[in-house]
């Protein structure tokens, strides 16, 4: 298991040095609440921005594993589920979230789990995390 770091892309690995979570879509959630865990299936981009731009937009899917999990809680989103993958465009550590949620949440963050903030533009939605590691697995 992998310790965590301040922001979700520190997950990934160099395979795809170009690969970010922002303007990721998040397919699918899954949460295990006896085992602490969620997973996370992605679809993020790993094109290089520097490239053509059929290179520039490449996506590539992939699962986010969080173990340990503290907490995962999702403000309420702007509309009803209608089948549009929720996309991320800001994430980072928990306190910078600036949100009186992420102020109360970062109080029960134990010593030895790392916490961050997604912020999905489309439902112009916070979401908030904690866990005590993790690991992100391509799928393609």
């Amino acid at each position: 298991m992998r310790a965590l770091l301040t922001t979700i892309d520190s997950f990934l690995d160099k395979e795809e040095p170009c690969a970010t979570f922002h303007d990721a879509l998040l397919i699918s959630l899954r949460i295990d609440y006896e085992r602490r865990e969620v997973t996370t299936e992605w679809n993020i981009c790993v094109g290089d921005p520097a490239a053509s731009p059929g290179n520039r937009e490449r996506r590539r899917r992939g699962r986010l594993c969080l173990m340990g999990v503290v907490f995962w809680t999702v403000e309420p989103e702007g509309g009803l589920l209608d089948g549009t993958p929720p996309w991320l465009t800001s994430d980072g550590p928990l306190w910078e979230a600036g949100t009186p949620t992420a102020h109360e949440l970062s109080k029960r963050v134990p010593p030895g789990a790392t916490s961050w903030y997604l912020y999905f533009s489309n439902w112009n939605a916070f979401a908030y995390c904690a866990a005590e590691g993790g690991i992100f697995e391509g799928t393609q």
